[in-house]
């Protein structure tokens, strides 16, 4: 298991985490394509943190003000799919108010996990927590 130490403080970071019940949640806030230093560290803490055994499912949430342009739906869900494999999490949810979390999705295949999107962040942790 790895210890906080492992795991990147998203403190310093322009993204965001929480647990409520057994659902981690990573806040991507207003996104409009991060730094690579970012986005890695993000990968790197969904990574270490989802795939603890407190964590059954996982949300990305993407703030009114992200934007993801084609390479970077792409790039996302390789490395999305990547992840959600390492996790070994049931379910893989993706929550904004526009169509960013339908993009990332369509990019996003993680065999033996179920993989949503949604646009209200309480429909999908009542989703991700079933």
């Amino acid at each position: 298991m790895a210890t906080t130490r492992d795991v990147p403080d998203p403190a310093e970071y322009e993204w965001d985490f929480e647990k409520r019940g057994s659902v981690g949640i990573w806040f991507m806030k207003g996104w409009q394509g991060f730094a690579d230093e970012d986005l890695e560290a993000a990968s790197e803490h969904y990574r270490e943190r989802g795939s603890r055994p407190d964590v059954e499912a996982t949300l990305a949430v993407f703030g009114d003000a992200t934007t993801l342009p084609k390479e970077t739906q792409e790039y996302m869900g390789e490395a999305w799919s990547a992840n959600g494999e390492y996790t070994g999490v049931d379910r893989i949810g993706f929550v904004s108010s526009g169509i960013a979390a339908m993009a990332v999705k369509s990019q996003v295949e993680v065999d033996g996990a179920d993989v949503e999107s949604f646009d209200d962040l309480e429909a999908a942790l009542e989703w991700a927590s079933a």
